[in-house]
Parts: C-alpha cells; structure tokens; sequence
C-alpha cells in the first residue's frame, strides 16, 4: 500500500518514521522550514521509555499535485489547518482514501460530502510525545491505542488493512464502529484534562498535588459524558467510562492524582496541552457547543472550559 502522510507535526513524523522503517511505501508531506530541516538530517525519534533513537528517511514531498496517486492520504494536522487542506484533498482525484488522524469532534457528513467520491476514515493516534531540538521524544501510551474509524454499514477491509501495517510497525491498534462518538467523548476528556493542567502553571504535577483541582477536572468530565449521553453518544472507549462514570469519586480522584505525577500527565496529555493549546482552546468551544446541545446541567465543564477558552 502507497501512503502519504499529510503533515509534518509531531504525530505525522512519528507514524511515517515508524511505518517506513517497518518497510511501508510511505511519503511524508512537509513544508518550509521543517521540510528543510527533515531533508537535512531525517525523522529523529527517542522512545522516552526505552531510551533508544532512531533516524529514518523516508521519501518527503513539499505539496500534494492532483494527479499524485496513493492508495491512502492519512491527514495528521490540527483542527484549526482542516479548512485549508479540505481543497488540496479535493483536487487529487487519484487517492481513492483519506484518513483522518487528528481531533475531529464534528459530524464528519460534511467532509464526507466534500470528499465525494474518496472514501473517508476517521482516526487518532495512540502516542504521547514533545518536539525538542529537531527531534521526537514520544511514548505509547497503554491506556489509549491508535484507533482507528469503521462504520457498521461500511463493507471495505481498508481499516483492517491499516491496521496490519501499523501493528507491523509496533503500533497497538483497536477500531471502533462509531469513530465519531469516540472523538467527541475523547474531546470531552482532553479539554478537562488540559483546562486542568494549565490552571495549574501548565504543570500535571502541580495539578496532581492539588485535589480539589482533580477533583474538578473529574466532575467536568462526568458533566460532560452524561450530556453525551443524554444525546445519545455512547461513552466510549469503556476505561474511560469505567473510571469517570462507574468508580466511586475518591477512586477517581487518587488514580488521577496519580497519573498526573507519572507519564500519563507528564509525557502525554501536559506536552499536548502546552504544544496545541489554540487547538485545545477550539475543541472546547465545540464541546461546550455538544453539551448544551443537552438538557442536563454542566455547571463545573462550564466554568473551566470558559476560562480556559478566554485564557487566550
């Protein structure tokens, strides 16, 4: 299979570096500054669990040209540069697929629409991970696979296909039958989670130390998944449901304290707030937008999420 990965961020060098070094036909599209400096001196990535480097070169492009063929375009940029790249797409009439790896809580109808005739995925990655100095420190995070999107009425075996090249590449994968359910619950906890974070200095840490902070951080996030629910969207993937929904309050409270002070706060969810926090601060607006769309109250998600939204 011939992919392109879309995008030069943190997550687009990550899974081009692993899957071509897996041996997958892979591109990577990058721009500027950063194409110069990948064409320089490669993808350098650290696994900051095992300490091991790694540089790989895989092919890089500048632009996507409408008549470049590949089998699969997978889009890794963030929500706020989707509206610029929706046309790029469109004009390529060779790729028949796209898969989109990013924070996407919206209906996905309207891209669907625009991407017509394409067949389009949704996904997100399963990496924790922080720019420094040119190169990638990442981790794999246990507590969240790469997943990736496959709707019930959807007969194609391209998501399985996915799935075997990034398992090929040491990626652990799941898929879900309702992509768009998930990215809206994983919305949901994101935001808390890095609302929480930055009111604390921007340190998972300092927000471990501080309970009453966890502790607000979890009720927004219950907020939050039982106006989804009352929509209708199921709470899933279920560890997230098993630890925001079904444990008791001072469970919740003690595991997060604890996974704020370890690398779950420290490697994968502080780095993100810290390095996408204009894209966090739209996500929050669109699930400020999904809540009230409910009628049950969500007076704690309210609060933070305004003053992280108006912390700007």
């Amino acid at each position: 299979m011939k992919i392109l990965v879309y995008g030069a961020g943190v997550i687009g060098c990550i899974y081009a570096a692993r899957l071509y070094t897996a041996g997958c036909n892979v591109t990577l599209l990058a721009r500027g500054k950063r194409y110069a400096i990948l064409k320089q001196q490669g993808l350098i990535l650290r696994n900051m669990l095992t300490g091991k480097e790694t540089i790989s070169r895989p092919p890089l492009v500048q632009q996507l040209r409408s008549d470049d063929l590949f089998d699969l375009i997978i889009v890794t940029v963030r929500l706020n540069q989707i509206d610029g790249i929706i046309p790029v797409l469109k004009k390529n009439k060779s790729t028949p697929s796209v898969m989109f790896m990013m924070n996407y809580p919206d209906s996905v109808k309207q891209i669907v629409q625009q991407l017509s005739p394409k067949h389009v995925l949704l996904g997100f990655p399963g990496v924790g991970r922080m720019y420094r100095n040119n190169s990638i420190d990442y981790i794999q995070v246990d507590q969240q696979r790469t997943t990736i999107g496959k709707r019930k009425e959807d007969n194609s075996i391209l998501p399985e296909k996915i799935r075997a090249l990034l398992e090929n590449a040491g990626f652990k994968t799941a898929v879900s039958e309702d992509m768009q359910a998930w990215l809206k619950i994983h919305a949901v906890f994101m935001t808390c989670a890095c609302a929480s974070i930055i009111k604390e200095n921007g340190s998972s840490i300092q927000l471990s130390k501080n309970k009453k902070g966890v502790k607000r951080m979890i009720l927004s996030i219950r907020e939050g998944f039982t106006a989804c629910s009352k929509l209708g969207i199921p709470v899933i993937p279920r560890n997230l449901k098993t630890i925001f929904m079904t444990m008791p309050l001072w469970f919740s409270v003690w595991y997060w304290q604890k996974a704020m002070r370890g690398r779950t706060g420290k490697l994968a969810i502080a780095p993100h707030a810290h390095a996408a926090m204009d894209e966090m601060q739209i996500i929050a607006e669109k699930v400020l937008k999904i809540v009230h769309s409910s009628s049950f109250p969500t007076p704690v998600l309210d609060e933070l999420l305004t003053s992280f939204i108006n912390s700007k």
